[in-house]
């Protein structure tokens, strides 16, 4: 079965349930055209400039895991076996404010072909990505590199540097100019500092509610969770036009009421993100490791997950999705 992992910015892409006829759903068409007035207006707060600069990442690996966070906060997670051939993913949703944002890989052992994993990072591994900038609408080539991080190997030898290590991690930094200014998780609670056996229960819950809201295929309850997620998220990509609002949200309830299987939520741990502000919960089954929130959906042909992170606002105890 392929697999596809959807980013945070695709958030319900492909999403929604299986197990039920499409005549069983009913939607009450006077909250339907409550709803969609909502998230079809989101695109009158977008404020744009002369200059919209778009960031993304540019990357390829060979022969080893790797794992990209963009100020602590997940882009891309990729375990398995395999290379990838140059990718590039939009990264303006992680940038909060303008100034300078943290970059972190982390590669690790990579699965073998005979579908055992190596203990250890191994001479052939290798990694590289730059943080490209460009206009937002500009041609794909016509970019300047503010970024770029390539593994080196070990001296006079084409061996990996860190080849016999079981993980390597690299930070650093970038600069970044953006016409916006999200919230983010910039004043959201340090969750590090709660309990953390409750704040597991209170993850659980929320999981749960947003797979019963997918399960039940309630638009307006989608919408309700999702506004201000939404919200930033047209900031920081510039849909400023109602046809931007329109066609996100068509996407959105075109999923919610597909036919999908909404999977149970099972095998997973806990994970902290943002200096402790962000919590995930990420699936411990060896096949869907490299997943970035434990909530599967599934077709006869597809495997698929969605980013779900969630945060606590500052002054509320209650988790909400921020990515």
């Amino acid at each position: 079965m392929k697999k596809l992992i959807l980013s945070g910015l695709l958030f319900l892409s492909g999403l929604s349930v299986g197990q039920e006829k499409q005549s069983d759903v009913v939607i009450n068409k006077n909250q339907d055209k409550e709803v969609s007035r909502k998230m079809l207006d989101i695109y009158k707060q977008v404020k744009t400039s002369d200059d919209d600069p778009r960031y993304e990442i540019e990357f390829s690996q060979d022969a080893c895991g790797y794992e990209i966070l963009i100020n602590d906060v997940p882009v891309h997670r990729y375990l398995l076996s395999g290379s990838a051939n140059e990718q590039r993913i939009p990264i303006n949703d992680h940038i909060l404010l303008s100034g300078k944002q943290e970059i972190t890989i982390r590669l690790f052992p990579p699965m073998l072909s005979d579908g055992s994993w190596s203990s250890t990072l191994v001479d052939e591994s290798k990694f590289k990505i730059k943080v490209i900038h460009r206009q937002n609408n500009g041609p794909l080539e016509e970019n300047q590199s503010v970024f770029e991080f390539n593994t080196v190997n070990q001296p006079g030898t084409e061996k990996f540097q860190a080849s016999g290590q079981k993980v390597f991690e690299f930070k650093g930094v970038f600069n970044a100019k953006v016409p916006y200014q999200l919230e983010g998780w910039r004043h959201s609670k340090d969750l590090s500092k709660e309990n953390q056996d409750l704040l597991l229960k209170e993850a659980v819950a929320a999981y749960n509610n947003f797979r019963n809201i997918l399960i039940k295929k309630d638009t307006k309850a989608y919408a309700s969770l999702m506004y201000d997620k939404e919200v930033e998220l047209a900031k920081a990509f510039y849909w400023n036009k109602p046809s931007d609002s329109e066609e996100r949200w068509n996407e959105m309830r075109r999923n919610i009421i597909g036919k999908r299987e909404i999977l149970p939520l099972k095998g997973f741990k806990m994970i902290l993100y943002a200096g402790g502000k962000i919590v995930a919960l990420q699936p411990t089954d060896e096949m869907y490791k490299d997943y970035l929130s434990a909530i599967h959906a599934r077709t006869p042909d597809e495997d698929i997950q969605v980013s779900f992170l969630l945060h606590k606002k500052a002054g509320s105890n209650e988790l909400t999705p921020i990515r």
